[in-house]
């Protein structure tokens, strides 16, 4: 668990101010051109999954992060606007090189998981 909260402590604290990371953390500033939906929804996930398990007065460190994350996907990344898009996320990357901008299925799965299990789900597929 401890390696779980010091992946996670990284990831929040690397977060941009949406709340939407860029595709990889180890670009320069200056490189940063593309945000990934996917890995917020899948990073949400994780951070509600934590939260679960760590002692109670820790639980609203991981839970609040994952509640950032998601509003900011639900506010700025979903196609709520866009009736002929087909995905619910926007802004997903899968590398640099390959499907870059774009919706991605597991992001959208990673998001719907999230806001299941911020809305109190209990059944896992998993």
């Amino acid at each position: 668990m401890n390696t779980a909260k010091r992946i996670a402590h990284y990831f929040i604290s690397a977060l941009p101010e949406d709340q939407v990371p860029y595709w990889d953390f180890r670009l320069a500033d200056d490189e940063r051109m593309f945000k990934d939906s996917s890995a917020a929804s899948i990073a949400a996930s994780g951070l509600l999954e934590l939260a679960a398990i760590v002692p109670v007065r820790k639980k609203s460190l991981y839970a609040n992060a994952a509640d950032r994350i998601l509003r900011s996907l639900t506010e700025n990344y979903a196609t709520w606007e866009l009736p002929e898009h087909e995905a619910i996320l926007l802004h997903g990357t899968g590398s640099g090189t390959s499907f870059i901008d774009v919706s991605l299925i597991y992001g959208d799965y990673y998001y719907i998981e999230a806001v299941a299990k911020l809305n109190g789900w209990k059944h896992r597929i998993f």
